[in-house]
């Protein structure tokens, strides 16, 4: 009896630590270059798809990864509820400017929703289909390209 009392003194303020509301609880840091060791297959905007051979709208990046690379976020936020998808999981990080960056499909997650993660944190794996990138402002795409700090 004593020594879970001992435990719940210890432990009870590391467990009972207040999950944050708003990103502007979370700290900034400094931005990634990648989220992953992979190269850019794709970049965001107009491209040729391959199967129809049109011009269609990629609002995101690609990078052309192996299954079980491991991801790591480019800028600090909140980690918003994830996204399960046939192909695997998506997660989205809000800024402070309140922005979201979107990456997946994840496998494998590090993060709880609610929770801060700093510039660098992992979130989890790829899966063996592409894994993109993408950045949402005023509910419109962006080019998440320059929210990577140099590598553009």
């Amino acid at each position: 009896m004593r020594s879970a009392c001992l435990l719940a003194t210890v432990l009870g303020p590391l467990l009972l630590q207040p999950v944050p509301v708003h990103a502007s609880d979370c700290p900034e840091g400094r931005a990634r270059p990648l989220p992953v060791k992979a190269p850019i297959e794709h970049r965001f905007g107009h491209r040729l798809h391959p199967v129809i051979g049109m011009a269609v709208f990629q609002p995101n990046m690609v990078f052309r990864t192996l299954s079980g690379q491991a991801v790591v976020t480019v800028r600090a936020g909140r980690v918003e509820p994830v996204e399960a998808t046939r192909i695997g999981r998506f997660v989205r990080i809000r800024q402070r400017d309140g922005s979201e960056l979107r990456y997946g499909p994840l496998s494998q997650l590090r993060v709880r929703a609610g929770r801060c993660v700093a510039a660098g944190a992992r979130l989890g794996r790829t899966t063996s289909s592409p894994f993109t990138l993408a950045l949402r402002r005023n509910e419109r795409w962006i080019d998440p390209a320059p929210s990577m700090g140099e590598a553009r």
